[in-house]
């Protein structure tokens, strides 16, 4: 019989930890009911290989949804900013196996830990597994985290062996050390994000193209080239939570966070820099005019648009009566769940249709494996207001009409 774990808390990664198991030989029992299960699947759909796999060993009882814990002794419990587990609901061993995830303020997993009555507690950030990136990353993983609550013990455990194989690179510490670690690793994305997208900003003054700038900036090894890329900013879970929590923890420890604040401030700031960009080019004159929008997903690939420009450009756009036509792949699902009722929203099944009645072209994302196709666009030629940097430059010379990124008009 295949050894059993149950899982706690349904989210993406939870859902491709599951498979991942499934796939190791392990029973996941996935304690939850259906129509939860359902709604987080749902917005996966487009995932061909995850909704085949689900199918797969679901059906193959490798793993089963059950409103109750049978086995205690290896658990997995995920975490996230709004919603917590009720550990005290079910019971633990003094040999049970905990394993935790999720993002939360420093300091609340490794109190977690120490709370349950089992020295085998384990805490694994995810930050190898990124939304539009399925369980295929649990076999190539560029840097594993794992916290443990007794010293020594990580290399004893079974799946923690399979993941440290599986890793280009591991670090095994404490479980608030590496909850710091998880907390400064996305910070500094952030930072590097937002520097980038200030120096866009000179760059637009100063008429330089910000894209040539970063590639040469990329060369230098000392830096690379990731996360150095000016567009709209951040969004997603991971990057505006993190900042979220750290600041929390400055401010209960009364030190100064000039750079957190100022990272913040500048990515809430440039989500609407490109709406700027559209009312200066049309000299205030705006109202009821009628725009095209690509994409919704605060990064590509993703199903999901929490913390993306396009909730920041929609409700300006709703302010001046601007129709909105909105082009997506991936996040149609959650858009037309949160703005189905808005009389000046519509999504649209091709990114063309409608360009020929509308005021403006708007990128934020552009998930399609296709190349735009420059042509049409020249049909219309209308005004792009790239928020997203996405048009490279030969794309932009061949355009015939007005076009505007960051940092590069």
């Amino acid at each position: 019989m295949s050894k059993q774990i149950n899982i706690l808390g349904v989210n993406f990664e939870s859902i491709n930890t599951a498979l991942f198991l499934a796939n190791s030989d392990w029973q996941v029992h996935l304690i939850s009911d259906t129509d939860t299960v359902n709604a987080v699947l749902k917005k996966y759909q487009f995932d061909r290989q995850l909704s085949l796999l689900w199918q797969f060993y679901t059906n193959d009882q490798k793993i089963i949804i059950k409103d109750c814990i049978e086995n205690n002794e290896h658990f997995w419990l995920f975490f996230d900013e709004n919603s917590d587990i009720d550990v005290g609901s079910f019971e633990l061993k003094p040999n049970s196996q905990v394993l935790l995830s999720g993002a939360k303020e420093i300091g609340f997993f490794d109190a977690l830990a120490q709370n349950l009555q089992t020295n085998w507690v384990y805490y694994v950030p995810f930050n190898f597994l990124k939304d539009g990136n399925n369980f295929n990353a649990f076999f190539n993983i560029e840097l594993l985290m794992l916290g443990e609550k007794m010293a020594g013990s990580a290399n004893r455990h079974e799946i923690l062996g399979t993941l440290i194989k599986n890793s280009k690179n591991h670090a095994i510490n404490t479980i608030k050390t590496v909850e710091f670690t998880r907390a400064s690793i996305i910070a500094m994305l952030a930072t590097r994000l937002s520097f980038i997208n200030e120096m866009a900003r000179l760059a637009d003054s100063e008429t330089v193209n910000i894209d040539e700038v970063q590639g040469i900036m990329g060369k230098d090894s000392r830096i690379s080239g990731h996360y150095l890329k000016a567009g709209w900013g951040f969004g997603g879970k991971s990057l505006p939570s993190e900042l979220d929590f750290l600041m929390k923890k400055f401010e209960q420890n009364q030190v100064d966070m000039h750079l957190l604040q100022a990272v913040k401030d500048i990515n809430d700031d440039q989500k609407e820099l490109i709406f700027r960009k559209f009312w200066q080019h049309f000299n205030g004159d705006i109202e009821n005019k009628t725009v095209v929008i690509w994409g919704a997903g605060y990064r590509t690939g993703t199903s999901r648009t929490t913390g993306s420009a396009i909730h920041s450009l929609l409700k300006l756009f709703w302010n001046y009566g601007i129709k909105t036509f909105v082009y997506t792949v991936h996040t149609s699902y959650e858009l037309n769940e949160q703005y189905g009722d808005e009389p000046l929203f519509e999504l649209i099944d091709n990114p063309y249709n409608k360009l020929a009645i509308a005021n403006a072209l708007f990128v934020i994302n552009w998930a399609n494996h296709e190349k735009i196709e420059m042509g049409r666009l020249n049909e219309v030629a209308l005004p792009i207001f790239d928020a997203k940097n996405l048009l490279g430059d030969p794309e932009i010379l061949a355009y015939q009409g007005f076009y505007c990124g960051i940092g590069k008009s």
